[in-house]
């Protein structure tokens, strides 16, 4: 039996956001793309399908005011030789 094609988008984060914040607002899939992200409700429809990456801007929209803007202060590797 052939097994099922998953989606290339499996997995992403920003589908599930995507799909929370268009049911936390309330307006429906055409309004939220038409409104809020200025899109074609088929680009919507596209993204959460799984079958279009959601692009950089539309992800940071999703991810609101949460921001890292400094990378990491510990290296994987002076994790590994103990502390100084």
């Amino acid at each position: 039996m052939a097994q099922i094609p998953q989606s290339r988008m499996e997995g992403d984060w920003a589908v599930r956001a995507l799909r929370e914040a268009i049911d936390a607002d309330g307006r429906g899939v055409k309004r939220f793309a038409r409104e809020i992200l200025v899109r074609p409700p088929s680009t919507i429809y596209r993204w959460l399908a799984g079958s279009r990456p959601i692009p950089l801007c539309v992800r940071d929209y999703l991810v609101g005011s949460f921001r890292i803007l400094s990378p990491p202060t510990t290296t994987k590797e002076s994790n590994q030789n103990g502390p100084d």
